[in-house]
């Protein structure tokens, strides 16, 4: 029904519409202002708000298929700028020296800041979920598993997986790189951080297969409205966290069966303390006790084996699909450390040692400049827990911040003098520019570092030194894109043709 009053007053209704209109421009106005960073009262500069109110870093990505240049932005912007991300108000943060101040001080000034649905699907006691003295806590504990002694233990049981690996591969011939990467990987997570049984891993629809599907639905919806409505990424994600736990309890009631079995028998975790038979992360998870000798609970532990299991491999299948998409672009790099590997060979032997590892400089240069290049993750999300001064600004608490790990890797003051400082030169690691401090921070740093870095680093090394000594692998399309969220992958698994080559003397 039409209102009376507008067939009554025939100019109510544009000066109705002129009213609307000024209180609409006025809220923007008045949005605009208060984004604008400005008037602190403490003398320190505004911060820019370049892009309109309606502009949002969710829309732009999906719009174009991929992450906006950090290096542009904030070349253009400065170290701080407000955007928005899902309609909140975002501080955008790019700059070393900001990040590491953030960084640096977490549980001080700043705290992780994940959105609902990271939340509810790692689970409240998953480490990157925790907060304050939680955090630190659960962080000692889950520590233990990562510890340069502990994966000293790891190593010749990751130096058989991926010889059974390059096996498989050199068997079938033509593989598809991602698959291939996610399968050795999970293979090792499982295998070597959780001491889980193959059935994860058998070639059987109930083995990777369905595993890897519910890790794909689990992660399509990390970064997803919370919304548990069915149809939705977030509820197949929900779903697939179901599955998953389901996995880990069964498998950690196995592992709880065999124990009881070894002390009945009279073994005493003798097994365990067996030099031939190192633990695994779980154990010394398991086992690991804090200052008032309390452990984990199986809430906390399942939680925490579902981030490792995703941490574990997933990432690292990324990184290493990266890498050998870099070395068919880069013969040259890949004849080096085929070269490399040669000699590591002819001096520690077969066995892949720690000191063989550390004789692999430019391999792991590789590896470090892949990283430098194509990061992991691209940043992190903090929110203030006080007031405290960025970069010549006021940063009020309560303040919500996405900070770049791209951006301070691709500007690293070392490298700039050269004419492409964006170049793959994996050499760069190897002269005295590299020894000195700089922003190769891809897997974070302060009170949040990546518990796993170190493990992720041999793995990748272990599996490029048993690659290189007697095989390659040629991208077949080299050109196809890449999707880029949640994580960066190759549309078509990026096929590739693994052959055996003639060692060289």
């Amino acid at each position: 029904m039409v209102p009376a009053a507008s067939l009554e007053l025939p100019g109510a209704l544009p000066v109705a519409a002129t009213a609307v209109a000024i209180l609409a421009v006025a809220i923007l106005l008045s949005r605009q202002r208060r984004s604008s960073g400005g008037g602190d009262g403490q003398g320190m500069k505004p911060i820019p708000n370049p892009y309109p109110f309606w502009s949002d870093l969710a829309l732009d990505v999906t719009l174009k298929g991929d992450f906006p240049d950090a290096v542009k932005q904030h070349a253009d912007f400065g170290p701080v700028f407000w955007w928005r991300f899902l309609g909140r108000r975002l501080l955008m943060v790019g700059d070393y020296e900001a990040s590491m101040r953030l960084l640096k001080g977490e549980h001080t000034i700043v705290e992780a800041d994940y959105p609902p649905s990271v939340q509810h699907l790692v689970g409240k006691w998953g480490i990157s979920n925790l907060a304050g003295k939680q955090h630190m806590r659960i962080k000692r504990l889950v520590q233990a598993a990562f510890t340069p002694k502990a994966i000293r233990g790891y190593m010749p049981r990751m130096q058989a997986m991926a010889e059974e690996a390059v096996q498989k591969w050199a068997a079938q011939g033509d593989i598809l790189t991602y698959n291939e990467m996610k399968w050795f990987t999970f293979r090792v997570a499982v295998g070597i951080i959780a001491g889980f049984d193959d059935s994860w891993t058998r070639p059987t629809p109930d083995g990777f297969e369905h595993v890897s599907a519910l890790f794909k639905d689990w992660l399509d919806g990390l970064f997803s409205f919370a919304i548990n409505i069915p149809g939705t990424a977030f509820a197949r994600a929900m779903k697939a966290r179901a599955g998953l736990m389901q996995r880990i309890n069964a498998s950690l009631d196995l592992l709880d069966a065999q124990k009881r079995r070894e002390e009945e028998e009279g073994l005493g975790g003798a097994a365990a303390d067996d030099k031939d038979t190192p633990p695994t992360a779980l154990d010394l998870l398991l086992a690991s006790r804090d200052e008032e000798g309390k452990g984990l609970t199986r809430e906390q532990i399942c939680d925490n084996v579902l981030v490792m299991l995703f941490a574990g491999h997933d990432t690292s299948a990324t990184s290493l699909t990266r890498v050998f998409h870099f070395l068919h672009l880069h013969p040259e790099a890949a004849e080096r450390l085929r070269q490399e590997q040669a000699e590591v060979l002819a001096k520690h032997g077969p066995e892949l040692t720690e000191e063989a590892l550390d004789d692999m400089p430019f391999t792991e240069g590789v590896i470090r400049e892949v990283l430098r290049i194509k990061p992991i993750i691209a940043g992190f999300p903090r929110v203030a827990i006080e007031d405290f001064e960025l970069a010549g600004h006021h940063i009020p608490k309560g303040t919500h911040m996405q900070c770049s790990l791209a951006q301070p890797l691709l500007t690293d003051a070392r490298w700039a003098g050269e004419d492409n400082p964006l170049a793959f030169k994996p050499e760069r690691w190897l002269n005295g520019a590299a020894q000195k401090a700089g922003a190769w921070i891809p897997f974070g740093g302060g009170p949040r570092l990546c518990l796993g870095w170190l493990l992720a680093m041999v793995e990748m090394k272990m599996l490029l030194a048993v690659v290189f000594r007697g095989h390659s692998l040629t991208v077949l399309n080299p050109d196809s894109p890449w999707a880029l969220f949640p994580l960066a992958r190759p549309k078509d698994g990026m096929p590739a043709r693994f052959e055996a080559v003639q060692q060289q003397q």
